[in-house]
């Protein structure tokens, strides 16, 4: 799709539209997307739904700053580092 943002339409696609989930493998729909971080959006909703409709500016709408930036805009650990904060958390549930 070779369209600008601005004459995206600001609505987001039914629910019966799908997408390839690049982290998952799989279809899934932008309901989805919304909630699948314990309730707030994917990271990735901006990348993948930005070519079917003005992503950005809905959850703009939707979120509040807060959420928006703490998803979209806050440096993400190296995934190595949350694998090693995951054993932690494990080691220190088994100790307990």
């Amino acid at each position: 799709m070779n369209q600008s943002i601005h004459t995206l339409p600001g609505v987001p696609p039914k629910d019966t539209v799908t997408l390839r989930c690049p982290r998952l493998g799989h279809q899934i729909n932008f309901l989805y997307c919304r909630y699948e971080n314990n309730g707030r959006p994917c990271f990735k909703t901006l990348d993948c739904w930005h070519p079917y409709f003005n992503v950005h500016a809905y959850l703009k709408d939707k979120l509040s700053p807060q959420d928006f930036e703490a998803v979209f805009l806050s440096e993400k650990k190296p995934k190595i580092q949350s694998l090693f904060d995951l054993i932690e958390q494990a080691k220190n549930r088994t100790q307990k």
